[in-house]
């Protein structure tokens, strides 16, 4: 193999690396674009779909809290309503009971916050 073949060897290895840089590179911009492009449809898919999800959340849970207050007893219902106050009326005291002590000596109450 002459001097003269090795340099031609040479330029089509150095040709066919370009052509691969070039074309990797364009498919990178070209990727870039197209994400660029693509982002706010993604967003606005996204956000629709967490609507959609927290509203059949918030539909499930008020129907399924209607239509057991219309078959339960009164009794329940009276039970149900002074748990919850009484559930409220808790987490209201160890909520201001934490904020005093800040929470830095390890207390139980405090470790649910």
């Amino acid at each position: 193999m002459d001097n003269n073949e090795t340099n031609q060897d040479h330029d089509n290895v150095k040709s066919t690396m370009d052509s691969l840089n070039e074309t990797f590179k364009s498919a990178a911009d070209e990727a870039k674009s197209k994400a660029k492009e693509a982002a706010p449809k993604v967003k606005e898919a996204l956000k629709n779909a967490a609507h959609d999800m927290a509203y059949g959340a918030a539909y499930g849970a008020s129907f399924a809290g209607a239509l057991a207050a219309e078959f339960l007893p009164q009794s329940v219902k009276d039970g149900l309503a002074e748990g919850s106050s009484a559930g409220k009326d808790a987490a209201k005291n160890t909520a201001a009971k934490c904020k005093a002590k800040d929470c830095t000596d390890g207390d139980a109450e405090c470790s649910a916050t």
